[in-house]
C-alpha cells in the first residue's frame, strides 16, 4: 500500500465514467442503483469524456531516504536493539527448554543459573522493545515532520499552471490524507509481530534452524523463500485495487467538496437531485471496489492460516492484512449508508422543499405577474440582532428591468439571496402575480429565477456539462447548448477551445477568463430559460471588450424577463424600466434615471460623481 501511495502522491481526480450512458454534456449521471429517483437524461453526441490528469508526484523515496539520514544516530540505536530484542525473543524458547530440562532432572545444571538466564531475557527483551519503538516512532515523527514542510515549499513555489492543472481538493489531500496514511508504515514496522522486527526474527529463526538442524533448516528455508515470493506477487496483484478504491475515494471527496462549495449555485439551479445521483454514483465505484477487496482479505486469511504453524505469516504478509483490514469498517458505513440510502434521499428531497401547495401554475404566474416584497424584515440567522432589511418594499414589474442601487452594507445582496430564497424574510412576505412564494416548493421556484453573479461558479466538468446544467435533471441535447452559446456570444471562443464544447474549464473555471466565465453563465441561464433574472454585478470586474460581449449577451437574456440588476456603473442601469436605490435596508428613491435626477436626491449625487455606490 506505501508503494502504491508514494507513486500516486494524491488523489486522482477520474471522476466521469465512461460506460454506455447517453452522454454529451452532462444534466446528471448515468443511473445508479443507488440512487432512487430517476436520473436526468441526456443527450449523446460523441463527448470522449476527457482527458484525466496525472497526480502530482512530489514524493520519492530519495526524498524520504535523504530525510531518513539526518538521523543516523537514533537509527543504530534502533537496530542494535531491534536485534538486541529479536534475539532475547529467539532465545527465550531455548533456554526456557532448557529451564524445564533441569527442573525434571534430565539435565545435571544448577536450576537458579538457568533460572536466572530466563528472567535476563524476560526482562531484557521489553525494555529493549520500549527502546526500539520510541526511537523508531522519534525518527519517524521528525521525518514526516520535515516532509510536509519540504512537500508545503515544493508546492507553493509551483507556477501557476500547476494549480490550474490539479484540484485543491488534491493538493490538501497530498498534504493531509496522503501524508497521514504514509505515516501509518511505521505501525506496521514497529510492532511485535510486523515489519521489521518480524522480519529479523525470521531471519534468526533460519539461522537458528541451520544450528539446530542442518539436514531440515533448506527445506524449511526454501519454504520460506518460496511463500514469500508466493505473498509478494500476489500483494503486487493487489495494487490496482487499492489503487481504484483510493480513486473512487477521491471521487467521493472531490463530489462532496465541489458540490458544497458551489451550494448556492445547485440551489439556484435546483440541481440537488443531480448532485446527489452523482454522488450515488460515485459511492457506487467505491461499493465495487470492496468485492476485490473483500476477495483479497479472504486470500490473505488463507495464506496466514496455512503459516501460522510457523509462525511466519505476518513477517511474510504485514502489510497486506493491515491495509484490507482497514476497510472493512468502510465496508460496514458504506453498506448502512446504502441501506438506507432511499430514505436519506427522500429525507434530503424534501429537507428544503416546502411542498405546501400545487406548483403547476408557478411558471405561467411568473411569465405574467410582478414580483413583489411586501413589508419584508430580515436578519441572518447567526446574527439574528443586526438588521439588515427593515420593512423594504419593492416592486419588479413583469417584462421589466429594474435596476437596484445603493452604498455598499445597504442590503442588496440580501434581496438577491431572498428572491433566491436562500433565506425567508424575518417578516412581509414576498409574491408573485399575488401568490406568497412560500407557498411553493424551493425546487419548483429554483426553476423559475435565473442568478448571474459578478463570479460565476463553473463546476469542474467540460464547458458543454457546465451549460447543460441549466437544466439539471432534463434532457439536453447538443444543439440546444450551442444554441445557447451562440445566444451567450459565446460560441465562437468555445469552438477555438483545444477540444470546443469538451474542453474541460478547470477547478471553478480557473482555466477560462472573467469573460468567457461569465458568457457560459449566461448561456447556462439562458438554456434555463427562468421567467425571472437576477443580475448581480455581472459586469463590474470585466475589461472594455469583455463587458461589450457580455453586455450583448445580457440584452438578449432580459428580453420578455422580469429582471433585478444589481451594479455600480451608471451605464448599466440608466436605461433600466426603474431605478430603487436601496439605503439602510430600505428603498428610498425610485423612478427612471430622469426622473431620480429630477429629484435632486442621493441617486443624482451619486450620478454626479459617476459612481453608483460607496466602494
Amino acid at each position: 500500500m506505501s508503494s502504491s501511495l508514494l507513486s500516486r502522491s494524491g488523489a486522482l481526480r477520474g471522476r466521469r465514467s465512461t460506460a454506455s450512458t447517453r452522454s454529451a454534456y452532462v444534466a446528471g449521471p448515468p443511473s445508479d442503483p443507488i440512487v432512487a429517483d430517476n436520473d436526468p437524461k441526456v443527450d449523446v453526441s460523441g463527448s470522449d469524456g476527457g482527458s484525466r490528469q496525472s497526480p502530482p508526484k512530489v514524493i520519492s523515496w530519495g526524498l524520504l531516504w535523504s530525510l531518513l539520514l539526518r538521523h543516523k544516530l537514533r537509527i543504530a540505536v534502533s537496530m542494535a536493539t531491534l536485534v538486541g530484542c529479536s534475539a532475547c525473543t529467539l532465545a527465550m524458547p531455548l533456554y526456557s527448554g532448557k529451564f524445564f530440562e533441569v527442573l525434571i532432572g534430565k539435565t545435571p545444571k544448577p536450576l537458579w543459573n538457568v533460572l536466572s538466564k530466563v528472567a535476563v531475557l524476560y526482562a531484557l527483551e521489553p525494555i529493549l522493545t520500549i527502546i526500539f519503538v520510541v526511537n523508531l516512532n522519534t525518527i519517524w515523527e521528525k521525518v514526516m515532520s520535515n516532509l510536509r514542510a519540504q512537500l508545503f515549499q515544493r508546492v507553493l513555489i509551483q507556477k501557476a499552471e500547476f494549480f490550474d492543472r490539479y484540484k485543491v481538493g488534491e493538493l490538501t489531500a497530498l498534504l493531509t490524507s496522503d501524508l497521514g496514511s504514509l505515516k501509518g508504515i511505521v505501525s506496521d514496522n514497529i510492532s511485535r509481530d510486523r515489519g521489521f522486527r518480524a522480519l529479523s526474527e525470521v531471519i534468526g529463526t533460519i539461522c537458528i534452524l541451520f544450528t539446530l538442524s542442518p539436514e531440515l533448516a533448506p527445506l524449511l528455508g526454501l519454504l520460506m523463500i518460496t511463500v514469500s515470493v508466493l505473498v509478494a506477487v500476489y500483494r503486487r496483484s493487489t495494487v490496482p485495487v487499492f489503487k481504484a478504491h483510493g480513486m473512487a475515494q477521491a471521487s467521493i471527496a472531490d463530489c462532496v467538496n465541489e458540490t458544497f462549495s458551489a451550494i448556492r449555485t445547485v440551489r439556484s439551479f435546483g440541481g440537488e437531485k443531480r448532485q446527489m445521483s452523482m454522488f450515488g454514483s460515485q459511492v457506487q465505484g467505491l461499493v465495487n471496489t470492496f468485492g476485490d477487496l473483500r476477495g483479497a482479505f479472504a486470500a490473505t486469511e488463507r495464506i496466514n492460516s496455512v503459516l501460522s504453524g510457523a509462525e511466519i505469516d505476518e513477517a511474510l504478509a504485514y502489510g497486506l492484512e493491515r491495509d484490507i483490514k482497514s476497510q472493512e469498517v468502510h465496508d460496514k458505513n458504506f453498506g448502512l449508508f446504502i441501506n438506507g440510502y432511499d430514505i436519506n434521499t427522500q429525507s434530503l428531497n424534501m429537507h428544503y422543499m416546502s411542498a405546501l401547495k400545487s406548483t403547476s401554475s408557478l411558471k405561467s404566474l411568473a411569465w405574467s405577474g410582478d414580483v413583489c416584497l411586501e413589508g419584508v424584515y430580515f436578519s441572518y440567522p447567526l446574527r439574528p440582532d443586526v438588521e439588515i432589511l427593515s420593512g423594504l418594499n419593492l416592486t419588479l414589474k413583469w417584462g421589466r428591468v429594474t435596476a437596484l442601487v445603493g452604498p455598499s452594507g445597504a442590503g442588496k445582496s440580501t434581496i438577491v439571496q431572498l428572491l433566491a430564497r436562500f433565506y425567508e424574510p424575518t417578516r412581509g412576505r414576498i409574491t408573485v402575480a399575488g401568490e406568497d412564494v412560500r407557498t411553493f416548493d424551493k425546487s419548483e421556484w429554483a426553476r423559475v429565477v435565473s442568478i448571474v453573479n459578478q463570479e460565476p461558479v463553473l463546476f469542474s466538468l467540460s464547458v458543454g456539462e457546465n451549460i447543460a446544467y441549466g437544466l439539471p435533471d432534463d434532457y439536453v441535447s447538443k444543439e440546444d447548448v450551442i444554441k445557447a452559446a451562440k445566444a451567450a456570444n459565446a460560441h465562437d471562443f468555445i469552438i477555438s477551445l483545444p477540444q470546443g464544447y469538451d474542453t474541460h474549464v478547470g477547478e471553478r473555471g480557473g482555466l477560462l477568463s472573467g469573460g468567457q466565465r461569465q458568457r457560459i453563465a449566461i448561456a447556462r441561464a439562458l438554456l434555463k430559460n427562468a421567467p425571472i433574472l437576477i443580475l448581480d454585478e455581472a459586469t463590474s470586474a470585466l475589461d472594455a471588450v469583455s463587458e461589450r460581449l457580455v453586455q450583448d449577451a445580457l440584452n438578449h437574456l432580459m428580453k420578455g424577463r422580469t429582471t433585478l440588476v444589481i451594479a455600480h456603473r451608471l451605464s448599466t442601469v440608466q436605461n433600466a424600466h426603474q431605478i430603487a436605490l436601496c439605503d439602510d435596508g430600505r428603498i428610498t428613491e425610485l423612478g427612471t434615471h430622469f426622473e431620480l435626477l429630477g429629484q435632486k436626491g442621493q441617486y443624482a449625487a451619486l450620478v454626479g460623481t459617476q459612481r453608483l455606490a460607496f466602494e
